[in-house]
C-alpha cells in the first residue's frame, strides 16, 4: 500500500465559516471566555468563589491569604489560558492578548526558583510536592499548562509561557523518571491516565 502525504496546516490558515461551529467560536469569544475570566477573578455574584487567580498571587508573593480551591485549582486558570489563545488565532484581540500576557507574567512570578510551578504545594502543603502522584495532580496541571503554552506560542509567536513551562519540565525530569534516586513509583495504571501535555 502506498503511503499518503500528510501536510500539517496552521490554523491560522484556516477559516471556519459553518454556521454552526462558527456560531460556537463566537460564543467562545463573546460570552464564555469574558464569564470565565470573571469567575476566575471572583466577580461574579452568587457564584462559589474560584479563587484561582488570587492563588496564583498569594504563591507569587504579591498577595496575603490561603490557598482555596481544589488541589488542581491551577488546572482552570491553564484551560481558560488555552481557550483564549485559540480564540485570538480566528479573533486577534489586543485587549485580550494583553490581559493574557499579564495572567502569564503572574503565572512566571508564582513559578519556584527550581522551576516547581503548583500553587496548591506552594502555599498549602509544600512537604507534600510529588508525595502522591496519581492523585496530587501535579504532572495533571502541568499538562493543561503545557498546552496553553503551546496554544498561546500558535496564537501570538510568543514563547513566555513555553519558558515556563519547560523549566517546569525540566524540573520534573529531576524528580521522576526510572534512574536511581527519581521517582519511579508510577504504576501502569497511572501511566495511562497521565499526560506530560502535547510535545512542544
Amino acid at each position: 500500500m502506498k503511503a499518503l502525504k500528510t501536510k500539517t496546516l496552521n490554523l491560522k490558515d484556516i477559516e471556519i465559516t459553518d454556521e454552526f461551529w462558527k456560531g460556537r467560536i463566537d460564543l467562545a469569544k463573546d460570552i464564555i471566555i469574558p464569564y470565565q475570566w470573571d469567575a476566575l477573578n471572583d466577580q461574579i455574584p452568587d457564584a462559589a468563589p474560584s479563587h484561582a487567580i488570587k492563588n496564583f498571587e498569594i504563591a507569587a508573593g504579591l498577595s496575603d491569604g490561603e490557598f482555596k480551591g481544589m488541589v488542581f485549582q491551577d488546572s482552570d486558570v491553564a484551560k481558560w489560558l488555552e481557550a483564549a489563545s485559540y480564540s485570538l488565532i480566528y479573533h486577534p484581540d489586543k485587549e485580550l492578548e494583553q490581559t493574557i500576557d499579564e495572567v502569564i507574567e503572574l503565572i512566571g512570578k508564582a513559578q519556584q526558583d527550581d522551576g516547581y510551578l503548583n500553587t496548591y504545594f506552594t502555599v498549602k502543603e509544600p512537604e507534600k510536592r510529588w508525595a502522591d502522584i496519581s492523585h496530587g495532580h501535579e504532572l495533571y496541571c502541568a499538562g493543561h499548562m503545557i498546552e496553553a503554552a503551546v496554544a498561546y506560542y500558535n496564537a501570538t509567536g510568543k514563547k513566555s509561557l513555553i519558558d515556563i513551562v519547560c523549566r517546569y519540565v525540566d524540573y520534573i525530569m529531576t524528580i521522576i523518571g526510572p534512574e536511581q534516586g527519581k521517582n519511579t513509583d508510577i504504576s501502569r495504571a497511572s501511566r495511562n491516565r497521565i499526560s506530560l501535555g502535547p510535545t512542544i
